[in-house]
């Protein structure tokens, strides 16, 4: 079984804008743990363009089937890599492609949407 982790990423308005993306691009996903905002926030980079956006950590904004950032922060150490896998408007829906491993207590939500 192979199991996928989606996010959706925000923010873009405010650095590059989602154009500086293209489906199956890699980025690379940072915790920011000095983010006033969000002691739990995800910067999405691209070198050398820099931080494009952040990880979508409101559940009442996370779309379907896409975890917030607090659901996998714990399972990567400082930094870890994705892929554009979707391009909206004003939101991209990126797949991490490395992960060092997947919170006990996550491991059942995941099984919950994988197979739906």
């Amino acid at each position: 079984m192979s199991i996928k982790i989606f996010a959706a990423m925000m923010g873009m308005d405010n650095d590059y804008g989602a154009q500086a993306l293209q489906v199956g691009d890699t980025l690379f996903l940072v915790k920011d743990p000095n983010n006033r905002l969000d002691e739990q926030a995800i910067k999405v980079v691209i070198p050398p363009i820099g931080k494009v956006g952040y990880i979508v950590n409101d559940v009442d904004k996370v779309p379907q089937g896409c975890w917030n950032g607090a659901g996998f922060y714990d399972a990567f150490h400082q930094q870890t890599c994705a892929k554009v896998r979707f391009i909206l408007k004003d939101i991209v829906i990126i797949e991490l492609i490395e992960i060092t491993y997947i919170p006990n207590s996550q491991i059942d939500s995941i099984r919950g949407w994988q197979f739906r």
